[in-house]
């Protein structure tokens, strides 16, 4: 279990890489829409660009709801998934920045991108730190064949 715990947070650091990445997709497409002087883009065209970061971070949001309860089963410790449940907490803030930003891009909008490098912040050092364990924790010999 623990292999596919370490596994899960190495998935989910990914995953958060990405969605950061398609929300610079998504700017750059409306900058590259509305690269003539004047010219405005209606919410479809906008869409066109941040749809897949959109979708993607509920995905991102599973990802991590399902790595917590991996957590729980591995039974890592209080410690260690009281950052799961801070990360959870943060990717759930996220979404919940996403919604409210549209209406008040002032302070709400402007904390979106600063939350995503928290949680790009805490899963990599959750990653890191599962990964030094991994690398540290002393080899399990193999199960000796029995005789029958």
């Amino acid at each position: 279990m623990r292999t596919v715990y370490w596994a899960w947070s190495m998935i989910l650091t990914a995953a958060i890489v990405v969605q950061i990445g398609l929300a610079g997709y998504g700017a750059f497409y409306a900058a590259n829409k509305l690269d003539d002087e004047g010219s405005t883009i209606d919410d479809d065209t906008f869409m066109d660009g941040f749809g897949f970061h959109a979708g993607f971070g509920y995905l991102v949001i599973l990802l991590g709801l399902i790595f917590m309860i991996i957590g729980i089963a591995a039974g890592i410790g209080k410690w260690r998934l009281g950052r799961h449940g801070l990360l959870f907490l943060l990717l759930f803030i996220q979404l919940w920045l996403a919604w409210i930003g549209f209406e008040l891009p002032f302070p709400v909008g402007f904390l979106h991108p600063i939350n995503a490098m928290l949680i790009l912040a805490l899963s990599s050092w959750i990653s890191w730190d599962e990964w030094q364990r991994r690398r540290t924790a002393p080899a399990v010999p193999p199960a000796e064949a029995t005789a029958t």
